[in-house]
């Protein structure tokens, strides 16, 4: 049976406008603010989605490993990708939303490592440094690697990092406290954890945010949506129950 021109047309407009609201999202994994297999996928997906949605938005998150996540925003191809820190580079390509949320970057290591205080990068000279590929950091932080002032050793993942730190080959690991426990408990047995802590003195505190490349036309569009979805769920409490719910692991699969 052929349909009448006029209900075609009409089908075909719909359909149109379905795939204008489905969204998709370049990501990586960053437990527990994303990953594939938490609730949600986390909480920072969780929130995006969340504030989508009360735009009349839904989104289709893609996973690639951190490094390729940022080329793969930069081309536009996708809507946004999530999630990162505010960098001069960055901002140059992308427009950044209102923060998904702030943490302290801090330098994790054994407790039987002689590391109690520190004021300025040359106070780090000496120490075997771990760093994630595809992480922002400072560009302090990388010139220092350049100019061969700090031995940093670049692996691709935290948890390379965290296995590194425990056997010793390392002696600090720079990572967030909330995302750096969380691997710990997840990836690690107790009695391993254990042996861990973090200097209270963080490197930096950033927020994290979603980017827009600029290269889309609906980039600035896109962008308030975002934030006026994002901003509706953290006037009516949506956003701190469920950050109070994060800190209690409710995220985590089990």
């Amino acid at each position: 049976m052929r349909l009448p021109a006029a209900l075609l047309i009409m089908l075909i407009s719909l359909s149109s406008v379905a795939e204008d609201k489905l969204l998709e999202i370049t990501t990586g994994e960053y437990p527990p603010w994303s990953a594939k297999d938490y609730k949600h996928g986390g909480f920072v997906h969780h929130m995006i989605s969340e504030a989508f949605q009360r735009e009349g938005y839904k989104v289709n998150y893609i996973y690639h490993i951190w490094a390729r996540n940022y080329k793969e925003g930069q081309k536009g191809k996708y809507h946004a990708t999530a999630f990162w820190y505010h960098s001069e580079e960055r901002a140059k390509l992308f427009y950044y939303s209102d923060a998904l949320y702030s943490e302290d970057v801090v330098f994790f290591h054994l407790k039987t490592t002689a590391f109690t205080t520190w004021n300025t990068l040359k106070d780090l000279e000496g120490y075997r440094i771990g760093a994630t590929r595809g992480y922002t950091y400072t560009p302090e932080f990388w010139k220092a690697q350049e100019v061969g002032t700090l031995n940093i050793i670049v692996n691709k993942s935290d948890k390379i990092n965290f296995k590194m730190l425990l056997r010793k080959r390392i002696d600090l690991f720079l990572m967030a406290t909330v995302a750096g426990y969380s691997l710990l408990q997840k990836e690690f047995s107790p009695p391993q954890a254990q042996t861990l802590t973090y200097h209270h003195k963080p490197l930096f505190s950033s927020t994290a945010h979603l980017l827009f490349p600029k290269v889309r036309e609906d980039a600035q569009p896109l962008l308030k949506v975002f934030n006026k979805g994002l901003q509706a769920i953290k006037q009516d409490g949506f956003y701190d129950k469920y950050y109070d719910l994060l800190l209690e692991g409710f995220y985590e699969k089990h």
